[in-house]
């Protein structure tokens, strides 16, 4: 039994004393006491059965409250270790966001750094694309002069060919003259015209005149630098030699190792400056753009 039912009980039982009390103290004044009496012991009778009916009922609710007490201890107990378990799960999931946090700030560290070392590579990519594309064109270059050097080069052994022609040719002359110089009996006179040879001894000396076509001209080389209508510059001008006048043939070279060149016309030249010339397209049998190639057309009939 709980405090407050023993007090309850101890005050239940004290009132009733006290009613009790009363109660005779008044019944006694009367004269039909004992009515009185049997009327007090059976309202003390209904008091302790309402007495033992408030214990009884008190008993009971305590043993529910005990009982309800007890579930709601279960309940809390299960609650509080829920609670617990929610709180460890909680931490656990702070840790692992903080986890993927700290990986998160080093994955995108890792992908500025990528990024950064892409774009440097990047970089490096358009160099290196400069760099071909600046190699392409040099060896495009080169390649054109190494044509161009061959063409000098066989231009100069025809030329040496033909000096050794004259110098052959000054051998036999000498070799004439020697043998005339024998052959004479009192010396030659002022003028005389030597058998075979191909000039006029005077004062015992020999006029070597040239052979026609043993010389030929060094060529002028240019490139098309700009066409508009029948109008057209080159890259050559007074410095390479040009005058106004002069012809130029206007080719495209031949595409591929052996390539046959395409003749695109003639350029007449009416304006020379130093590095540039101008002039008027003549006979064009294709389209003339910047870039193309032109050479003088002497050196080409001179070539035979």
């Amino acid at each position: 039994m709980s405090v407050l039912t023993k007090v309850l009980v101890v005050l239940l039982t004290v009132s009733s004393i006290a009613l009790s009390m009363l109660v005779v103290a008044a019944f006694s004044q009367q004269d039909n006491w004992r009515k009185s009496a049997t009327d007090w012991e059976a309202t003390a009778l209904a008091a302790q059965a309402k007495e033992r009916a408030a214990v009884a009922n008190a008993a009971i609710e305590q043993q529910r409250a005990l009982a309800q007490s007890k579930t709601d201890s279960g309940k809390i107990a299960a609650l509080q270790a829920d609670l617990t378990a929610r709180e460890a799960k909680i931490k656990e999931l702070e840790l692992a966001v903080a986890d993927a946090q700290n990986k998160l700030s080093k994955e995108q560290s890792q992908v500025t750094s990528l990024a950064d070392e892409n774009k440097i590579l990047l970089a490096g990519l358009n160099k290196e694309k400069d760099f071909a594309a600046r190699l392409a064109q040099r060896n495009s270059e080169l390649e054109r002069g190494n044509i161009d050097l061959t063409d000098r080069v066989k231009e100069l052994t025809t030329s040496v060919d033909m000096a050794r022609a004259q110098v052959r040719a000054l051998q036999q002359q000498i070799a004439s003259m020697d043998d005339a110089a024998r052959a004479g009996a009192g010396g030659l006179t002022a003028a005389t015209q030597i058998p075979g040879g191909s000039g006029i001894v005077e004062g015992g000396l020999p006029s070597v005149q040239p052979v026609a076509g043993q010389f030929v001209a060094a060529p002028i080389r240019g490139q098309v630098k700009s066409v508009k209508d029948n109008l057209a510059s080159i890259s050559i001008g007074s410095a390479d030699g040009v005058v106004p006048g002069m012809t130029f043939l206007i080719y495209r070279r031949g595409v591929g190792e052996g390539g046959k060149p395409q003749y695109l016309g003639t350029l007449k030249v009416t304006r020379v400056t130093a590095n540039e010339s101008g002039g008027t397209i003549e006979q064009a049998e294709g389209d003339i753009r910047p870039g193309d190639l032109a050479r003088d057309e002497a050196s080409f009939a001179m070539r035979g």
